[in-house]
């Protein structure tokens, strides 16, 4: 064998090293581009909860503001005889 016949050899071996190492690392790209997407459309349902979590919160005080704002008839008490037995 001469010196081209061991440089193409190696040649063919990191070639297929190298083509192999770029799968994985296109296969972690996209695994952690997936996780990344779902992560996104996670948060952005959160943050629709949260929006209508606050919106039921407003309404609620404006509820309670309407409820407080009403007068209301105060208890009178009976004077009592301060009787003892």
């Amino acid at each position: 064998m001469s010196e081209s016949d061991y440089f193409l050899q190696v040649l063919q071996k990191r070639i297929g090293e190298y083509f192999n190492q770029s799968l994985v690392y296109e296969a972690r790209f996209q695994q952690q581009n997936d996780i990344i997407t779902a992560q996104n459309e996670k948060i952005e349902e959160l943050n629709k909860a949260i929006g209508e979590y606050q919106d039921q919160i407003k309404h609620f005080d404006e509820v309670v503001k309407k409820q407080d704002s009403k007068p209301t008839r105060k208890k009178t008490t009976t004077p009592s005889d301060g009787g003892t037995f």
